[in-house]
């Protein structure tokens, strides 16, 4: 089992950097998605914390499973620069 992220979209933070970073200067995003029914709409990727520039932290358990996957909520950083 290889872990996998997901990154909240519906929070409009997040949805910025997710856009900027996930999908455009890194690209590695998983094209679908997932659908939660407290969390909304996430993102998700593979992409080890150790090689994502923009992680901040995520949760210590997962919150369940996709295709027998631990499947773990991740935030990014904030960007700092305008």
């Amino acid at each position: 089992m290889k872990p996998i992220y997901g990154l909240v979209i519906s929070i409009p933070e997040q949805h910025d950097i997710i856009s900027k970073h996930c999908f455009k200067t890194c690209g590695k995003i998983i094209v679908g998605g997932i659908v939660d029914k407290e969390l909304g709409e996430l993102a998700v990727c593979r992409i080890a914390k150790e090689q994502c520039p923009q992680f901040d932290r995520e949760l210590d358990e997962p919150i369940g499973e996709v295709n027998g996957d631990p499947l773990f909520i991740r935030k990014l950083k904030m960007e700092t620069n305008p």
